[in-house]
């Protein structure tokens, strides 16, 4: 039996990355205080943590914190913003793997090598750890190497899930699940306008949803007469309601859009 494809790649040629505007700097307490990952230590990993951190600010989007092929020598952890994972086929292709939020880690090396590439999709703060240097510390802190380790497990199935998604749906369910998903976090989703700030361009989007950015547009199209969003600009639609979208994930239809039909 056929092995169903799994996405579909945009065929663009590599960008040339811009050079990043970016500024190192020490902790913050009020600035970076909550900034995810610290959320799974104690306050005495977080200083150990801390101690061996810098915080790195990129004013904008399209910057390279880190390319497939380089020699890996720090750990990142977002604080704020949005970093897309992505790699390149060797004729060129780029699918976007993930997106990395606050709290989640990236840059883990094999062979001693990068393995993606991961570019700011939007202005972004990220500790920058050296990985030796937690190697070491975890060796010490046994529960903080257990949480770190619970961390990457849920990025695991995540990652699973999200191979589910492309697998078993249509873009317009893909679509939906993207939207879902990112009304959970406060940093995109003003829930008292319902309103939802999209961290991606089109293209971006397409590529981590597998499909054309044309295709995607339509997606968005069909959304919006099925009544489940309602696109205010290219970058923000408002979500009348979170069930409505979970509809259009499961496959089923609202009870009063089969009425009018059936009629």
């Amino acid at each position: 039996m056929t092995r169903p494809a799994m996405t579909r790649l945009s065929a663009k040629p590599k960008p040339r990355i811009r050079l990043p505007e970016i500024r190192a700097r020490a902790f913050d307490r009020e600035k970076d205080s909550g900034g995810g990952i610290e959320n799974l230590l104690s306050r005495g990993q977080q200083a150990r943590f801390r101690a061996i951190a810098t915080v790195l600010d990129y004013q904008r989007s399209g910057s390279a914190v880190l390319t497939e092929g380089e020699d890996a020598h720090f750990i990142y952890s977002v604080i704020s913003g949005v970093v897309r994972i992505s790699r390149y086929s060797d004729s060129g292709r780029r699918q976007v793997l993930a997106l990395m939020l606050p709290g989640d880690l990236f840059g883990f090396p094999q062979g001693g090598r990068y393995v993606n590439s991961a570019i700011t999709a939007s202005p972004v703060s990220l500790y920058r750890v050296p990985w030796q240097r937690l190697r070491e510390l975890l060796l010490h802190e046994p529960e903080m190497h257990l949480n770190m380790l619970i961390r990457v497990a849920f990025d695991l199935r995540e990652a699973q899930r999200r191979i589910m998604i492309l697998g078993q749906q249509n873009i317009a369910q893909r679509l939906a699940s993207f939207l879902i998903d990112f009304s959970q976090h406060p940093d995109f989703y003003d829930e008292r306008k319902r309103t939802l700030s999209l961290p991606l361009t089109r293209f971006d989007l397409g590529d981590y949803l597998g499909s054309a950015p044309e295709t995607v547009a339509r997606a968005f199209a069909k959304l919006e007469k099925a009544g489940a969003i309602r696109r205010i600009s290219p970058r923000l639609v408002e979500i009348p309601s979170i069930e409505v979208l979970r509809h259009v994930v499961s496959g089923r239809r609202r009870a009063g859009n089969r009425r009018r039909q059936d009629s």
